[in-house]
């Protein structure tokens, strides 16, 4: 089940990629809608992180190529917010909470210009809606990872941009920072962002997105929810792994 989308606000076209001579991603062409929640979903090593680097331009591809905005990334970047692993990022930094955050104002057409007062506000009412304003002057190397997680959100956040690429927003967080960042990805929506992201829990992702693409190395499906998440095309993605997975959602649950 794969949907092309008129006016996508990402288009990928025949994109193969592999790290050193191994391919990850196998001839994979969708597009995407604007202004929903789209989850990128399937099993360990399917190439869903690698999909997410190959949109913002962090590996390059062996075929294929990436539009967004009906443009290329370097035309367009200013309107891309990207969050990558928590586990990528040095978080031993010399940086606090805010300067982190600021970060999201940079503009690299005017690297020189100072912080303005109109940054400092927007950088600050980010952090407001992550809960992480008390937080501020602290360095990021002494937060918890669902607090760093958080973090990243925020600086997300303050750049306003048009599209969010999120790479498992949700790992290492607790169930109420889940809710919280949960709930600033439904208003990015409603304010006619568009957020994109990695998840691997398939228990919820019937509940947090509109659309979903679902990958095993190729792509499976790119559809609206309800038509990707169905038992054919599960067992297509994850094969075997399906049950055991089904069953610790059970376990989960039940706890």
């Amino acid at each position: 089940m794969i949907i092309q989308v008129e006016n996508p606000i990402v288009e990928i076209h025949n994109l193969t990629v592999g790290y050193q001579g191994k391919p990850v991603l196998w001839n994979v062409d969708c597009s995407f809608p604007e202004k929903k929640l789209i989850g990128i979903i399937g099993p360990n090593g399917s190439g869903k992180s690698t999909l997410l680097k190959s949109i913002m331009g962090l590996v390059a591809p062996s075929s294929g190529y990436v539009k967004l905005f009906g443009a290329e990334l370097s035309q367009v970047r200013s309107q891309i917010s990207y969050v990558p692993q928590r586990e990528t990022v040095d978080w031993d930094f010399p940086a606090s909470v805010l300067d982190v955050v600021l970060m999201g104002r940079y503009n690299p057409k005017n690297m020189f210009k100072r912080t303005s007062k109109e940054d400092l506000s927007i950088a600050q009412e980010a952090l407001q809606k992550v809960n992480l304003m008390d937080f501020a002057k602290r360095q990021i190397s002494q937060l918890s990872g669902g607090q760093q997680q958080r973090v990243f959100i925020a600086r997300a956040l303050a750049q306003q941009a048009e599209l969010y690429i999120m790479d498992e927003p949700f790992a290492g967080v607790d169930a109420a920072t889940e809710e919280a960042i949960l709930q600033i990805l439904m208003d990015l929506k409603n304010q006619g962002k568009t957020v994109v992201m990695v998840h691997h829990d398939l228990q919820t992702a019937s509940d947090f997105f509109d659309w979903v693409v679902l990958l095993s190395n190729r792509l499976v499906a790119s559809a609206p929810t309800d038509q990707v998440l169905i038992p054919a095309l599960l067992q297509e993605a994850y094969g075997g792994k399906l049950t055991i997975l089904s069953r610790m959602g059970n376990v989960l649950k039940q706890k």
